[in-house]
């Protein structure tokens, strides 16, 4: 059969009436395989952010759909990304998960790196052919971008500059990284590592999924009532599908935030000092853009697997699919460099609080997308997911799907290889 042919008929939709994604899409492996082939290898995937490896010598290792990844500053302080592998039988040239070198030495056979990638020693060189030379056999480096300090690699040759691939979720990039009056955010020590037993989509569906929220997270809501926060407003905002496969919510939320909207439970230096930032903010960036920045809460997807969530904390989230109802997920709480501790302190509560590995959300987010796998695994279950909601509204509302819509279109154009980015009509019938 031809290489697309089984992938062109798995999202379908009618215009302004329905909008169908065929279940199998999260449980038949061919089609997880599919994408490490399509949308993980030809589109533009994040590795980590540069204040990771703030210091010449630092290092950190990641792991991207199965490739093994070095990201690190060379003893000139230059930004580096490798494969972290040994080029001569290979084997992990590193094997720690952080820390500072100046070489990477294989414990293997002894070959032996310099942090900017050259092979600087080989045990029993004169062993080795004539031919044979120390300048050819440095560590190889994917092709990697950098935008303001997010570091992102593609494993395709005709990937189009990272910046035009983004271009559609920029703007909202950027409100993330102008939360810091300097421009300078840094990922915060420690990290939240664990494993999901869902298909990747069914993470990124939930991630940008507004419906769910008073239904599943209940306890967290009733938590900031008898904390004193007003709930009457709810939540209001859009789910916006933005191009490329991005899309996000925009909504405002009742729960503090460090930027700009201060807690109830905050001292009054504190409550002054986030008004000031956000006086501050409007007078860099104008009254837009600033609302945008410090009273707008936003759940980000740059597609396929870099969430942002921005709302009772700031979360960087990567998904690596393991397997097809398997995912890792990789989470850190991002904030402005020299935020006043105070600040910190409540960034760091609203992260453990909501988004933690033991916080409200989490938890029970888990909880439903394992469920949802289950469910999607009976054989003789319903074949399709129902992703209609506010179809034909001019302004999706963030309970509206819209947002999931954009992202199974460029999938679906990724996955099936066509010009078309969702079926109209016909498709499997279930």
């Amino acid at each position: 059969m031809s290489d697309s042919n089984g992938f062109e008929d798995l999202v379908v939709e009618t215009p302004g009436v329905d909008f169908r994604v065929h279940r199998s899409v999260f449980t038949d492996e061919r089609y997880l395989e599919r994408e490490k082939k399509t949308i993980f290898t030809n589109g533009w995937l994040y590795v980590g952010h540069a204040s990771e490896v703030r210091n010449p010598g630092d290092f950190i290792t990641r792991t991207i759909v199965g490739e093994r990844l070095i990201m690190c500053r060379d003893t000139g302080g230059e930004l580096r990304v490798f494969f972290n592998s040994c080029r001569h039988r290979g084997a992990l040239v590193c094997r720690e998960p952080s820390g500072n070198t100046a070489r990477f030495r294989c414990l293997y056979h002894a070959w032996t790196y310099r942090n900017s990638g050259e092979l600087v020693a080989v045990a029993e060189r004169a062993s080795f052919p004539e031919g044979f030379s120390l300048e050819d056999n440095g560590l190889e480096s994917p092709r990697f971008e950098v935008y303001r300090d997010f570091v992102f690699l593609t494993f395709g040759a005709d990937a189009s500059p990272l910046q035009d691939y983004l271009a559609p979720v920029l703007p909202y990039l950027d409100s993330i990284v102008d939360q810091s009056l300097t421009g300078d955010m840094e990922v915060l020590m420690g990290s939240h590592l664990y494993r999901m037993g869902g298909n990747w989509k069914l993470i990124v569906e939930n991630s940008l999924d507004g419906y769910h929220g008073f239904a599943v997270h209940q306890t967290y809501f009733k938590y900031l009532a008898g904390r004193g926060y007003d709930l009457d407003g709810g939540l209001e905002g859009v789910g916006l599908s933005l191009g490329n496969g991005h899309a996000m919510l925009r909504y405002k939320a009742p729960f503090g935030r460090s930027v700009a909207r201060p807690w109830p439970a905050m001292s009054e230096q504190a409550r002054q000092r986030v008004e000031t930032i956000a006086s501050e903010l409007v007078d860099k960036h104008g009254e837009e853009k600033a609302d945008l920045i410090t009273k707008t809460s936003k759940n980000i997807l740059i597609y396929p697997n870099l969430l942002i969530i921005d709302a009772a904390s700031l979360q960087i989230r990567i998904l690596d699919p393991i397997a097809v109802d398997h995912t890792d997920v990789s989470a850190w709480c991002l904030a402005p460099v020299g935020e006043e501790e105070e600040l910190r302190q409540h960034r760091i509560q609203g992260y453990l609080e909501f988004l933690g590995p033991g916080g409200f959300a989490t938890p029970d987010d888990n909880e439903v997308i394992e469920a949802c796998q289950e469910g999607y695994g009976q054989v003789r279950g319903i074949e399709w997911s129902i992703v209609s909601k506010g179809m034909g509204k001019e302004v999706p509302s963030m309970t509206d799907e819209e947002q999931m819509r954009g992202f199974w279109r460029q999938w679906q154009h990724d996955v099936a290889g066509t010009n078309e980015a969702a079926a109209v009509t016909g498709g499997r019938q279930g």
